[in-house]
């Protein structure tokens, strides 16, 4: 299972925990009577989302701070009703309007492209966003049946129970908001993305909560599961936007496996006996000159994977065309013999060119006009040095320049082949 499935599983888990007291109504009313944990847990959704919306901001995802500043609003909204003049009714038609358009509302703000926060685009986007609460407002202001006939999918009018229910049209706007969260072509978003729409299970459980609870004399019950399932809310999107931060300082942009500031961290973990081996891409600068940045980007990004393929998680991008393989002491004995394996499977591969399906001509674009490279099949070659720390060198610093002496070695000795200490 990938890193992506495993947590998706593990986020879907956890937003079922508002139900899990939903179905144990004695543990329900005993965490109520105590009042230091409903004390303390309140604030836990405005503190959360507060940073998220702020840790959103500071890696230039305008987006998510307008979103998590949504989520506090309806947060605030659902515990203090009586905050605004409303009468039963209407909370009621605000809530199912809530259920509705808020999905809708995420599709149009992560459909749009990133913009700074205080700009002209932002200010669009968060106008446009407001434009689903807004239609649906004049709809029930202006044809009540037509609202009614759209909401709830019934011949005749809604029942009691519907008219205290989400509406079925809330469930094809999430549907909506699950296909723009799977085609959404910007990968940077999309681990939130996934997180968010995740999270609407206890959203839309907190919406059906309080449509149940509307018009009793004692809330506590109500706000107790809202006040969870916000709480669910935010652990979700805070250990997704601080993983966002994680993958920022640890991994490579370009080829998503971990970058030198991970390595030179792992290589301060090791002590005894451990082996390093150091990855050059043969010819990988004509190959830039011959195909352009853009092909070589992507010959870096097959390696990257391959390697991972053969040795998981113990590869690193150390800088350029280089990569560096760390051995522990377990596996230090097999580092060559891992590395020629890697080194020969890579050889025997073909890398098929992308070309460019645009071509510029005198700064204009022809969008029809074929690249001939496209589709032409090359082999990649990699050289690989291998180095054991020994008494002479036993810092990782000074295995690393016995390992470059190697790989030196062996590019000298022809490419394509592994050369290490004995």
């Amino acid at each position: 299972m990938s890193d992506k499935a495993r947590w998706l599983a593990i986020y879907l888990l956890v937003c079922f925990v508002p139900l899990f007291f939903a179905f144990l109504p004695p543990l329900d009313r005993e965490l109520i009577s105590q009042r230091a944990i409903t004390d303390f847990l309140i604030y836990a959704p405005y503190v959360g989302l507060s940073l998220i919306a702020i840790l959103g901001w500071q890696i230039n995802q305008t987006r998510i701070f307008w979103s998590t500043l949504l989520l506090l609003g309806f947060y605030f909204y659902l515990l203090h009703p009586n905050f605004f003049v409303i009468s039963e009714g209407g909370r009621i038609h605000t809530l199912q309007m809530v259920s509705v358009a808020f999905p809708l509302t995420l599709s149009i703000l992560y459909l749009l492209r990133e913009s700074r926060l205080w700009s002209d685009q932002s200010l669009t986007r968060f106008i446009l966003a407001a434009v689903p609460f807004a239609l649906f407002v004049c709809l029930y202001s202006w044809t009540p049946d037509t609202y009614q006939k759209l909401y709830f999918w019934t011949p005749g009018p809604p029942t009691i129970a519907q008219g205290r229910s989400i509406p079925h049209l809330a469930w094809i706007t999430n549907a909506l908001f699950l296909l723009v969260v799977f085609y959404s072509p910007d990968f940077k978003i999309r681990p939130f993305l996934t997180a968010l729409m995740t999270t609407q299970i206890p959203f839309l459980y907190s919406i059906q909560d309080a449509l149940l609870s509307t018009g009793q004399t004692d809330p506590k019950q109500s706000n107790f599961h809202v006040i969870i399932s916000f709480t669910t809310i935010t652990l979700i999107l805070l250990h997704c936007i601080l993983h966002m931060y994680w993958q920022k300082v640890y991994l490579d942009v370009l080829t998503g496996i971990p970058n030198r500031q991970a390595m030179d961290e792992r290589l301060h973990t090791l002590s005894g006996n451990f082996a390093l081996a150091m990855v050059d891409i043969d010819h990988f600068k004509k190959f830039n000159d011959t195909y352009g940045h853009a092909e070589g980007d992507n010959v870096l990004r097959m390696v990257a994977q391959h390697l991972q393929e053969y040795l998981g998680d113990r590869v690193y991008r150390y800088g350029g065309e280089e990569f560096c393989v760390v051995f522990d002491d377990k596996q230090k004995d097999k580092a060559e013999e891992m590395m020629d394996q890697a080194r020969a499977t890579m050889a025997k591969r073909k890398f098929a060119l992308r070309g460019n399906r645009r071509q510029k001509a005198n700064g204009f674009k022809f969008p029809f006009q074929k690249d001939e490279n496209r589709g032409k099949k090359v082999n990649i070659t990699v050289s690989v040095g291998v180095a054991t720390a020994g008494k002479t060198h036993k810092s990782p610093e000074e295995v690393i320049k016995r390992a470059d002496h190697w790989l030196y070695e062996a590019k000298s000795n022809g490419r394509n082949r592994v050369a290490a200490e004995k």
